[in-house]
């Protein structure tokens, strides 16, 4: 079985290599498993490509170094995609470590799956002085399911997260590409793992969470400005799903009305019952919310003649 690590990464050539690291050391602590690192540097202008040569050269798990030049995080997953040869895909980022156990602990859970299934793992910080946020430690294992209205009663976006996340290639082939209307360096400017967990939802695959298959996330976000600025761009992801999926699947936008109840008793009661530490509140979340569905309108506005469909059919 082959079992392929995708990358995308842009001016890390700091972190990158300890990224690639990890993941050595994974496949190395596992048995049979042939292993492949698909990297693709999404037009870096520091030392990434060299990091990566370099690193190439001296590893001992195949490499395919890409380039993709047009900016967005899911321009670059979508050209790995179409070189990874694993029946099993990984996705991380260039910020994270691979737990020693990783991979074993992947495999274990994917052998017990009788049916699709797209997995997250936990997330731990890295640096312990970073700010405790784009984490998932919870204990419990847990599922999601179209079939049981999963969405109706709980929020499951951002409790799996794309730098931790796996599915098999069957998953993928259902699925597609990742909407390049989504992520870092598009206009919507993250969400592209949300959208694509969306979709999963719908096409009936399980999404499943797991308390162990661990990574551990440098993000190097340390101040309050760095924390408003990283729940402003979730929140106005946020709002370009609402958008996205209001009329035809309007379970998945029930945040947006929990968030909005929220919102007005913080207002009637004058308080932040979201993150007080970082003065980010359930207000702020709507509006930056409305301000993402804006912006998701008119892209499909400007780019409707054109506009390539990302939607599961489900």
């Amino acid at each position: 079985m082959k079992l392929s690590v995708l990358i995308a990464t842009r001016n890390r050539a700091n972190a990158l290599a300890s990224c690639l690291s990890s993941i050595a050391a994974a496949f190395a602590n596992a048995r049979h498993i042939e292993g492949e690192i698909v990297v693709v540097d999404n037009g870096s202008t520091d030392g990434t490509a060299a990091v990566l040569k370099a690193w190439s050269n001296a590893g001992n798990v195949p490499v395919k170094p890409l380039h993709e030049p047009r900016t967005g995080k899911a321009r670059a997953l979508n050209r790995a995609l179409e070189v990874a040869q694993g029946e099993i895909l990984v996705f991380t980022d260039d910020d994270c470590r691979l737990s020693q156990e990783y991979v074993n602990q992947l495999l274990r859970h994917d052998a017990a799956d009788t049916g699709l299934v797209l997995r997250g793992g936990r997330i731990e910080l890295g640096d312990p002085t970073d700010l405790p946020f784009t984490i998932n430690t919870d204990p419990a294992l847990k599922r999601w399911q179209r079939a049981t209205n999963s969405a109706k009663y709980e929020r499951f976006r951002g409790r799996i997260n794309g730098c931790n996340m796996m599915m098999r290639r069957a998953l993928v082939e259902r699925l597609g590409h990742f909407d390049e209307d989504f992520g870092p360096g598009s206009l919507i400017g993250a969400g592209e793992d949300a959208d694509y967990i969306y979709r999963a939802y719908l096409a009936g695959a399980t999404l499943e969470y797991v308390p162990d298959m661990t990574v551990f996330h440098h993000h190097g976000r340390k101040t309050a400005d760095d924390g408003k600025e990283l729940f402003r761009s979730y929140m106005i992801a946020a709002g370009a799903l609402y958008a996205r999926y209001l009329f035809k699947h309007p379970d998945l936008c029930r945040p947006f009305y929990w968030d909005c109840k929220n919102a007005i008793r913080e207002i009637i009661t004058g308080t932040n019952t979201f993150l007080p530490d970082i003065a980010f509140s359930n207000r702020d979340s709507v509006v930056c919310s409305v301000r993402g569905a804006a912006r998701y309108l008119f892209l499909r506005k400007k780019d409707s003649p054109r506009r390539v469909n990302y939607s599961t059919s489900a």
